[in-house]
């Protein structure tokens, strides 16, 4: 199981340009891209201590990638979400939300044994559960650590305190 999230660099107006011509819109997969990206546009993403980025966060496995282009929206926030929905997952079994500006639907659900099906806007992955809930916690952590510690962006302390009562959680129930 790999996560990787992106971002992209311009405004979309075309979503059938922005299947044909990806690299021109998407920004690189890893985390010091993105860094030196706001850095070098912070008065254009970042308002009022908030990060206005869009992109996704693309799950693999077994070679089949789901989350991927043309599948995005604020970056902060999916991560946000998606620490939520595992909580939700943790509690009951299921956890489930929308993006915040566009009608796709996320679902974490607990299969037979220790597998989750993730779906997101009707594609699905089968994954172990163990390893899934692992990946998403420690590469939110990665994400919000850089956006507090790196980028000073104060509104995002929240979702940090909100990672280790999750790992906390896990620890006491013998994940």
């Amino acid at each position: 199981m790999e996560i990787k999230n992106f971002y992209l660099k311009k405004e979309v107006y075309d979503l059938n340009d922005l299947i044909q011509n990806t690299e021109s819109y998407i920004g690189g997969v890893n985390n010091q891209f993105l860094v030196e990206f706001i850095e070098e546009n912070r008065d254009e993403l970042i308002e009022n201590g908030t990060l206005m980025v869009e992109g996704s966060i693309v799950f693999t496995s077994n070679y089949k990638g789901i989350g991927n282009i043309p599948i995005f929206d604020d970056l902060s926030s999916i991560y946000s979400y998606y620490l939520n929905a595992i909580e939700e997952y943790l509690d009951n079994g299921v956890g489930t939300f929308y993006y915040p500006s566009q009608p796709i639907e996320v679902v974490l659900k607990k299969e037979v044994g220790k597998k989750t099906k993730l779906t997101i806007d009707g594609d699905s992955l089968v994954v172990n559960e163990q390893v899934l809930i692992e990946a998403l916690i420690n590469n939110s952590q990665q994400f919000f650590d850089i956006l507090l510690n790196q980028l000073k962006l104060k509104n995002y302390e929240h979702e940090l305190t909100q990672i280790e009562a999750i790992k906390k959680c896990l620890l006491e129930n013998g994940q």
